[in-house]
């Protein structure tokens, strides 16, 4: 070791000697488990840390790592009380505007709002999550080095790799067609697409059967999705996508798009405590943060459901034509790795804004109503709401009862466990939510199940890995036929579950069977009626999950449980609501107090006793 290290860590030991009083035998004990002084009855044990051990509670606490040897000579340096206390104050203030705190609620997010990897509807032998056309490259032997061509540029079972090597789908001499385009995945840069992927051709004609066919829309295969052949890959490659299905299934890196709807609700949650925003826009924002990589993703979906709308976006993929907030750690203006703020149905347009311009908003009075028991008509979309209408969470949680309970369980801190063994319902005929031992749970799963019904998965486009979709509108409209049982509409087909879990007259499926009999759709009836209650609320009529979001919020159990998770997180004592009920309402009364934001509500916990005793 350098003599000036010997030196700084002499001088570190010789602040912290200082500070916590002479060594004497039993000065281990004195430092680790201070004993409290004498107190009277009735006063709170004379047990508070020192100085020096509440700034490394700070800085630990939102950093993730401990404080500097110049933080401990300023403390060290502090004369007085007041002193001390001001020195505390600002350094408090100083890792809250640190990069480090938005990393360490990044951690806490993923604790927190814990979603499986992006799977269902995305990955089995290979990912083809991503809907689009899979572009491969050319080897860097070959006469096109590093060059982009569709995987199905010659149409099926035939080879376009041959490109590489100046040869046709026969492997007779042919030179391919050459574009040089700007990527969406890479703004800034050019690549060369051979063949007809990268033309502007964005509309075929079925030799066989004369229909048009729209080239935005992929079709999946065993391994690799593909754009029509003959297509082109629209507008900076949007309907294209650079990956190889068998190696693009990996979670562990962000070069790849699967890890990135798994990110997605931890980085809204970091977001919103960088920028100051209410955390209840997690369950009722319009918003959230992506990539180009996340953006592509909600782009694709949206084309998949027959919009063409976001083609005329040109600045989608441009981070430095962006202005919207970013995360602190990618500050360079064109970075396509930065978590940009978007509202979501700028890139969906299936995921509803409810503002009259397409603003960012997390108000209480966004409001969608729509009832398929009245109308034939199909809903303009899925009113938008945080984490609850993400794609990653939705499709890790696959079906609508296990999305009400984990989001109940994450953002509610509800419990589900089995009824006591002593406890009597009674028989089971139809519905779980009425009768059998399963009433226990389902009695409050199945109203919240409601608003979780139409996200589900096809193999229509995609056989061997199911593509999400929304049903009932786009062009996913509902028939007869998809609830008839009756092939196609068999196997994975999801008309076949609905037609098995959404019977008719039950909690989570109110309609009648004439009701279901007029309109086929009406079994996605995805509004709470304002006849039930949840968390002791009735709803009030707005569709999907947004309505139970606002729920979430108005019931007060969304404030109670954020005042639980965060003070088990930055205390370190879990909240018992059986014993402490009193003291959480108090502490989410302070949350609302502050707007619902990160920081206001960690300052105030930071200046608790609790936070001085260790507790």
């Amino acid at each position: 070791m350098h003599w000036h290290l010997h030196q700084k860590s002499a001088a570190l030991a010789a602040v912290l000697f200082a500070l916590s009083g002479p060594v004497v035998p039993d000065a281990h004990a004195q430092q680790c488990e201070p004993r409290p002084e004498p107190s009277t009855p009735g006063e709170p044990p004379k047990d508070a840390m020192s100085d020096t051990r509440v700034l490394r509670r700070i800085v630990l606490g939102l950093t993730g790592s401990t404080p500097t040897f110049e933080q401990y000579e300023a403390m060290a340096a502090a004369a007085t009380p007041e002193a001390r206390t001001a020195l505390l104050r600002s350094t408090l203030d100083e890792v809250l505007a640190s990069p480090k705190f938005y990393e360490r609620m990044l951690r806490f997010g993923h604790e927190w709002i814990a979603v499986g990897a992006y799977t269902t509807g995305a990955s089995g032998d290979a990912y083809q999550g991503d809907m689009s056309g899979h572009l491969h490259r050319c080897a860097d032997n070959t006469l096109h080095p590093g060059a982009y061509y569709s995987v199905n540029e010659f149409g099926p079972n035939k080879d376009p790799g041959q490109q590489c090597a100046d040869k046709d789908a026969a492997g007779n001499p042919a030179v391919p067609t050459v574009n040089t385009v700007e990527p969406w995945w890479a703004p800034g840069t050019a690549v060369q697409v051979l063949g007809l992927a990268g033309s502007d051709i964005k509309e075929i004609v079925d030799a066989t059967t004369g229909k048009t066919l729209d080239c935005g829309v992929a079709s999946g295969g065993y391994y690799d999705p593909s754009i029509q052949k003959g297509c082109g890959c629209g507008p900076n490659l949007m309907w294209c996508a650079p990956l190889a299905g068998l190696n693009s299934s990996g979670t562990g890196s962000l070069n790849g798009q699967r890890r990135h709807p798994y990110e997605e609700p931890a980085r809204l949650f970091a977001h919103l405590a960088w920028h100051d925003r209410p955390l209840s826009d997690l369950v009722v924002g319009n918003y959230s943060v992506g990539t180009n990589w996340l953006r592509a993703l909600y782009i694709r979906f949206g084309r998949q459901m027959g919009s063409n709308v976001v083609d005329k976006n040109t600045t989608w993929w441009r981070p430095d034509a962006d202005s919207a907030p970013r995360d602190p750690l990618h500050p360079t203006p064109n970075d396509p790795q930065a978590w940009r703020e978007f509202v979501v149905e700028e890139l969906e347009p299936f995921h509803l804004s409810l503002t009259a311009d397409k603003s960012r908003s997390g108000s209480m009075e966004r409001t969608y109503r729509f009832d398929p028991r009245t109308t034939k008509e199909a809903p303009l979309g899925l009113p938008a709401a945080g984490v609850l209408t993400m794609m990653g969470s939705m499709s890790s949680f696959p079906r609508e009862r296990v999305r009400a309970a984990r989001f109940l369980e994450i953002f509610a801190c509800q419990n589900f466990s089995p009824p006591p063994a002593d406890v009597h319902f009674p028989p089971l005929e139809i519905d779980p939510a009425t009768g059998g031992t399963c009433l226990h749970c389902h009695k409050t799963l199945d109203p919240a199940a409601i608003a979780f019904k139409r996200w589900d998965f096809t193999p229509f486009p995609s056989y061997y890995v199911p593509w999400p979709f929304i049903g009932g509108m786009g062009n996913q409209r509902v028939t007869a036929e998809w609830i008839s049982g009756r092939y196609p509409h068999t196997g994975t087909a999801p008309g076949l579950r609905w037609k098995n879990a959404f019977l008719p007259n039950t909690v989570l499926t109110p309609v009648t069977p004439e009701q279901l009999k007029e309109n086929p759709e009406a079994v996605l009836l995805d509004t709470m009626p304002e006849s039930y209650t949840l968390l002791g609320e009735h709803g009030d009529g707005t569709m999907g999950p947004l309505g139970f979001g606002k729920l979430l919020v108005r019931s007060g159990e969304f404030d109670r449980c954020v005042a639980r998770k965060v003070y088990a997180m930055f205390i370190g004592r879990e909240l018992n609501p059986a014993t402490e009920k009193g003291f959480i309402d108090k502490l989410a009364k302070e949350f609302v107090a502050g707007e619902r934001k990160l920081r206001p509500f960690i300052r105030h916990l930071f200046e608790q006793s609790e936070l001085r005793r260790g507790l």
